[in-house]
């Protein structure tokens, strides 16, 4: 409750707040270069594309070399494993961008380096809850796919240690 004088006159005033999440439903096209990344998803696979001129893998899939300008449409499986090459670990609730629900802490991402990548070509994901205290840098991973997987990015879950 508030107390609000308005002309020598009080009163109060009940403040309401209503908690919700905007969404809107909205379909994108991938383009041929995210639809072929997708479509390795719908396998279980991570398709990237290597630079014709430099040979450089790029995770995801970019239409151009980032490096050398070219055209790149030459693809190429990596992974599934991978190495950890960098761990950021959250300790703090911030929204999920995806969901817009507060995500459960603590939380980790992973730059992972899939195997037959360029180095330094990490691929970004997170890391399972119950592995965030042992997970280090040098550590293998592998991927956990949704049980049935239909080519989106919701059908890769996380990363976990490769025990």
């Amino acid at each position: 409750m508030t107390v609000v004088q308005r002309k020598g006159v009080t009163e109060t005033e009940e403040l309401i707040s209503l908690r919700c999440v905007n969404t809107i439903y909205q379909r994108f096209a991938t383009g041929p270069v995210m639809g072929r990344w997708f479509s390795g998803f719908r396998e279980r696979r991570f398709l990237a594309n290597r630079c014709p001129r430099c040979g450089r893998t790029q995770i995801p899939p970019r239409e151009i070399c980032a490096q050398c300008r070219v055209r790149v449409e030459e693809f190429v499986e990596v992974g599934p494993k991978g190495e950890i090459c960098e761990i950021d670990v959250y300790y703090y609730a911030s929204p999920d961008p995806l969901t817009g629900k507060v995500r459960e802490t603590p939380y980790a991402t992973i730059y992972i380096l899939l195997d037959g990548a360029t180095a330094q070509e990490t691929f970004a994901h997170r890391l399972r809850r119950e592995d965030i205290d042992e997970a280090r840098k040098g550590d293998r991973v592998r991927p956990v796919w949704a049980e049935e997987t239909q080519g989106r990015f919701k059908d890769l879950l996380y990363f976990e240690l490769d025990r």
